[in-house]
């Protein structure tokens, strides 16, 4: 994907968000006609965010029911955000289950450490890329310490 030069210094990753709650609905029906809300987006990389965070409207998009609201700590002070049901995620092949939170419409999708984690993967800073972990091998590799 083309980058633009407000772009530049930012490392964004595609990522495919799923209702997990549609998925597990079609698996327990077994005919594969139940509707998987699902949308795909660009995400800003961001190492100091904990979650996967999307705009207000992508989350009505998705149907996503509210867990809980929590006070969040962000570079505008302590705000209160909402924190949805978990979806799941693919990322470069790669899939997990996470929660999202709210964000205004005006921010783009963030992509937290969390998610990143689950799915062993790494920001190259001097790339501006996501990569899969290298210390694995490339190979999906979970960390049980």
């Amino acid at each position: 994907m083309a980058r633009s030069k407000n772009d530049m210094g930012r490392t964004f990753v595609d990522v495919e968000v799923e209702n997990y709650d549609d998925i597990v609905l079609r698996q327990a029906k077994g005919n594969g006609r139940t509707r998987v809300r699902k949308l795909k987006a660009r995400a800003l990389v961001d190492t100091g965010c904990a979650l996967l965070c999307l705009p207000a409207a992508a989350i009505r998009k998705l149907g996503l029911r509210l867990n809980r609201s929590t006070a969040v700590r962000t570079g505008n002070g302590v705000v209160e955000r909402g924190i949805y049901q978990a979806v799941q995620i693919t990322v470069l092949g790669r899939q997990c289950l996470a929660e999202v939170m709210a964000i205004p419409d005006d921010v783009p999708p963030l992509m937290g450490y969390i998610p990143l984690e689950n799915l062993d993967l790494v920001v190259n800073p001097k790339s501006n890329q996501v990569t899969p972990n290298p210390e694995n091998g490339g190979k999906y590799t979970l960390d049980l310490l």
